[in-house]
């Protein structure tokens, strides 16, 4: 992982930890529900980069940021669903998905290469992003009472990322112009961890934590999933949630003809409405 990375996360456990140490002998919230269902906004600040390496393996793509180069917006505020419940006492799942789109056009400020093209400064140029994200996790709880619960398990997330990139260059004498489509998808099998604490009378807190990295192979690098909310139910089978997720994922895929990497970073609150049973 970068250094970068790593300090975002043991900023975030810095913030959650000591809120679950807390406890009061007030009547609590359980600490897992049986079956719940969550849905709401999530206010993301998405940051996608990519790099495409010629076909005959001469040239190096450029590393190319999608918001700074083709003007793509990557904070919007999106909707959010998760699913999940608990099998008896020690099985938990659960499911989300999220995603986000985005286009523009604007004039290049710098040469890009892209494969075996050359998107030249100046350009005018369109680009379009899609980025669906799915994860499911699956927990067995090594501790479950009244108050607390601890788990630890596997997870998976499928990304899937398209973009559409293009551009053409008129100077009177020559014009040129340029496109490029990329799309990768992957499931990305992870290490999953998680603890949730009932606090107080209708208030829960909990962190969830994933990660994996893969070496060698058609695919390879690492990702990081992490989340810490704070929960309040103010009615036995209804309450609201506030949550702040941080998710990075940096993969190499190993074509016949080239080879493409990706980075995927997006992070920000949740504000979510749930139904428990």
């Amino acid at each position: 992982m970068k250094h970068s990375n790593d300090l975002r996360i043991r900023t975030v456990l810095a913030l959650a930890l000591p809120a679950m140490a807390v406890a009061t002998d007030a009547a609590a919230v359980e600490a897992v529900d049986r079956f719940y269902i969550s849905a709401g906004a999530y206010k993301a600040n998405n940051d996608v980069t990519l790099r495409r390496d010629s076909a005959t393996g001469t040239r190096q793509g450029t590393h190319v940021d999608l918001q700074r180069d083709f003007g793509l917006d990557m904070d919007k505020t999106e909707s959010y669903l998760e699913i999940g419940g608990t099998i008896g006492r020690r099985h938990r799942l659960k499911a989300f998905r999220y995603g986000h789109d985005a286009s523009a056009t604007r004039v290049l400020e710098r040469d890009l290469v892209i494969g075996d093209d050359i998107y030249r400064e100046t350009a005018a140029a369109t680009g379009d992003i899609d980025i669906n994200l799915l994860g499911a996790s699956y927990s067995w709880l090594l501790h479950h009472g009244e108050r607390s619960a601890f788990g630890i398990g596997l997870g998976a997330i499928r990304y899937k990322v398209s973009a559409n990139l293009a551009a053409a260059l008129d100077d009177d004498s020559e014009f040129e112009a340029v496109a490029s489509s990329i799309s990768e998808s992957h499931w990305a099998p992870l290490l999953h961890l998680e603890y949730t604490r009932s606090i107080a009378d209708h208030w829960r807190v909990g962190i969830d934590a994933s990660y994996v990295r893969k070496s060698g192979g058609k695919v390879s690098g690492d990702a990081v999933d992490l989340g810490v909310k704070a929960e309040f139910f103010p009615w036995e089978h209804f309450g609201f949630a506030l949550r702040y997720n941080y998710n990075d994922i940096d993969l190499e895929f190993e074509h016949s003809a080239h080879r493409d990497e990706i980075n995927i970073k997006n992070r920000g609150p949740q504000l979510v409405a749930t139904y428990r049973f």
